[in-house]
């Protein structure tokens, strides 16, 4: 018996179709898929904001050397 939830509902795939076993599958596979990009995207971001950093302090603002 194997069991999923959505919307905190459970529900029990014995009951179900393979075609709405394949359903639930590809919306599984679907949201992990959106976790994965949204934590890329998080890095990248992150990324992205340190280098504006460097590049403002050695490109933008640099201090001169004597």
């Amino acid at each position: 018996m194997s069991k999923f939830t959505i919307d905190n509902i459970e529900y029990d795939t014995d009951n179900l179709s393979d075609v709405q076993k394949r359903v639930v599958a590809l919306y599984q596979q679907a949201l992990k898929e959106e976790g994965e990009v949204i934590a890329s995207l998080e890095l990248r971001r992150a990324a992205r904001v340190e280098l504006g950093r460097k590049l403002k302090e050695l490109v933008i603002e640099p201090k001169e050397k004597n």
